[in-house]
């Protein structure tokens, strides 16, 4: 039978008042924090699901925010392609009123001032930045597409601005800006058109500005089709914010199963472990009161 000492008792008794303090501080601090897991030996397979869920978080972060950047970007084109239709509609207004008999030919000059004035707004259009980057020559987007000398023949660069919205998945969010503004050299860029009117209006040529008004129009439906791209990848990319949304809903629901305490349970603990910590002090203040003379009695 192995001889119990009272060094022996109080070594136990302040080993088993540790174990109580510790059980207290846990509690405390998971009240506190609201979290469950506070070190890895808490819960080591749990720990492995919170930091998946954290880096799953981390993630979608990057990827909602490219999002953001891409609507800001179609909210930005958006207002340029309406911005470009009132400079033609205010074109095709000038030419209309250039090309009947009745404008005398000093007039046609006065109108011939204004539409540079309209070639220099598109051209400042088609030079648009967002956050920093051209808009309208594709994967250039350090570079300035268009120059006010030579627009109509500046090849602009036909890749495609692109952002990750998923793992492995890009979405285009750019449109080249031969496919608004018309291809470099060829009759139907709008800066050519603009030039052309220029001049018809300069050598007070009225057969010339009725064709213009047909080249106007045309570049218009242009336009039109390209703004209607941008409100579909708008829409498409509304979508995939929403999906994303909804994914980190669940993640985050996840990962709290995982981490994050029940309020009533750690209180009802903590409320036990306090009773548990009273009855240990008050066994402990008892066992060191006994001497030998205790016995003796």
């Amino acid at each position: 039978m192995m001889r119990v000492t009272g060094k022996m008792l109080n070594l136990q008794l302040l080993e088993n008042l540790q174990n109580n303090y510790a059980r207290l501080q846990r509690f405390q601090d998971q009240l506190a924090s609201g979290q469950r897991i506070r070190r890895p030996g808490d819960d080591p397979v749990g720990v492995g699901y919170v930091m998946r869920y954290d880096t799953e978080l981390s993630r979608s972060e990057e990827f909602l925010q490219n999002v953001s950047t891409a609507l800001g970007w179609l909210k930005t084109m958006d207002s340029l392609m309406q911005q470009s239709m009132n400079v033609l509609h205010r074109a095709r207004t000038l030419v209309q009123e250039a090309a009947t008999g009745t404008v005398p030919a000093d007039a046609r000059l006065s109108i011939a001032a204004e539409f540079k004035q309209l070639k220099e707004q598109m051209v400042t259009i088609g030079n648009s930045t967002y956050d920093g980057r051209f808009m309208f020559n594709g994967q250039k987007t350090d570079v300035a597409p268009y120059t006010l000398a030579n627009a109509a023949n500046d090849v602009t660069d036909r890749g495609v601005y692109r952002l990750n919205v998923a793992p492995g998945v890009s979405v285009p969010v750019s449109i080249p800006g031969e496919d608004i503004f018309g291809q470099a050299g060829s009759a139907q860029n709008v800066f050519k058109v603009l030039d052309d009117v220029i001049a018809h209006l300069q050598a007070n040529d009225q057969n010339a500005l009725l064709q213009d008004i047909a080249k106007i129009e045309e570049r218009m439906d242009a336009i039109q089709r390209s703004w209607a791209e941008i409100g579909a990848r708008t829409n498409r990319f509304e979508l995939i914010q929403n999906r994303i949304l909804d994914e980190q809903i669940s993640l985050q629901k996840l990962r709290s199963d995982v981490n994050d305490v029940d309020m009533a349970e750690v209180i009802t603990q903590l409320k036990t472990q306090e009773s548990v910590l009273q009855a240990s002090l008050a066994v402990g203040a008892r066992i060191a009161q006994v001497s030998l003379v205790d016995f003796l009695k």
